[in-house]
């Protein structure tokens, strides 16, 4: 199909179904109407028609990198996925650092390191030592976690946040003009676990919000990730941080955020892929392919989640 006939498909669609379409993909939110839904779901299948189609094929691996916003507790996850982004991928680094203890022991202040002047130096200099290590222009899909300019019940910016954003920004600019997604903490356990339950059990959820991240990733190992070298059946904190060779009383809760956002955009790249599919094969004027799309999707988000809903007794949307 042309760019006017999925315009023209789309249109025959409910706006419910526009919606779920849209948050499948990934697609932005441009208005609330239904030619800016469409709009939003023409323009995420450009990116994906230009930035990853052409390297769809038989013999092609994806590489993916994601990282999860820190300087003490950077976090990063690279994996491979077959070129139609398959399940499950492959975790070949996963990782999470302090970047004051690995690169800024090497800094050399001008100046001195309490003034405006080397502060900006530094988060320059751990920025292009970070570079030089992660590599990123090796890896086909970046992702980086955009930052909150305030954190919880804070009417102002706190420092280390204002530090966080200026160092999220020094790592795009970076990798500019490459792509790369840009998520959020919000949109990624939105679309694994929210937007499937009632606003009452969202509720009850939030309360425990980074041990359900950490139950949900351990739930979908060998399901939706792989880790080659790690030998154990199940995944638990104690044999990763051994595996990963990390202190054994280190936090995980960032480098489950950074494998969060890798299996997040693949999914939404798998979903694409299929949506492509889909339009490519169909007749404009029938959209039960999509619908019969979204429902199985949804229903394979469902049964991943399951062990979740069940544990926390969570109820689902009607």
């Amino acid at each position: 199909m042309n760019q006017q006939q999925i315009i023209t498909k789309l249109k025959s669609c409910k706006i419910s179904t526009l919606n779920d379409i849209a948050i499948l993909c990934g697609s932005p939110i441009l208005g609330p109407t239904k030619s800016k839904r469409i709009e939003g779901i023409i323009s995420q299948y450009n990116l994906f028609q230009n930035q990853f189609l052409n390297n769809v094929g038989p013999t092609k691996k994806q590489s993916i990198l994601s990282i999860d916003i820190g300087i003490k507790n950077f976090s990063y996850c690279k994996s491979y996925t077959s070129s139609n982004f398959n399940w499950p991928i492959e975790i070949n680094k996963w990782d999470k650092l302090n970047l004051n203890e690995k690169y800024g022991i090497n800094y050399v202040p001008v100046l001195n390191p309490s003034t405006i002047i080397d502060q900006k130096r530094y988060l320059n200099f751990i920025t292009n030592s970070l570079i030089d290590d992660l590599k990123p222009n090796l890896s086909k899909i970046k992702i980086i976690e955009i930052q909150r300019t305030r954190s919880n019940n804070n009417s102002k910016t706190l420092p280390i946040i204002m530090q966080n954003s200026i160092f999220e920004n020094l790592l795009l600019l970076k990798i500019y003009p490459e792509f790369c997604f840009l998520v959020t903490s919000f949109k990624m356990i939105h679309f694994w676990i929210y937007r499937f339950i009632s606003k009452t059990s969202e509720k009850n959820l939030k309360k425990n919000n980074k041990i359900i991240r950490k139950e949900f990733i351990f739930s979908v190992f060998n399901k939706l990730f792989k880790i080659p070298g790690y030998t154990e059946s199940k995944l638990d904190s104690k044999k990763l941080l051994e595996h990963l060779k990390l202190q054994k009383n280190e936090k995980i809760d960032d480098l489950i955020d950074s494998l969060l956002y890798n299996l997040l955009i693949n999914c939404q790249l798998n979903n694409l892929y299929e949506f492509n599919n889909i339009i490519n094969n169909n007749n404009e004027n029938d959209n039960g392919d999509l619908i019969e799309f979204i429902e199985l999707r949804n229903k394979f988000h469902i049964d991943l989640i399951k062990p979740l809903i069940e544990k926390y007794e969570l109820e689902l949307k009607i």
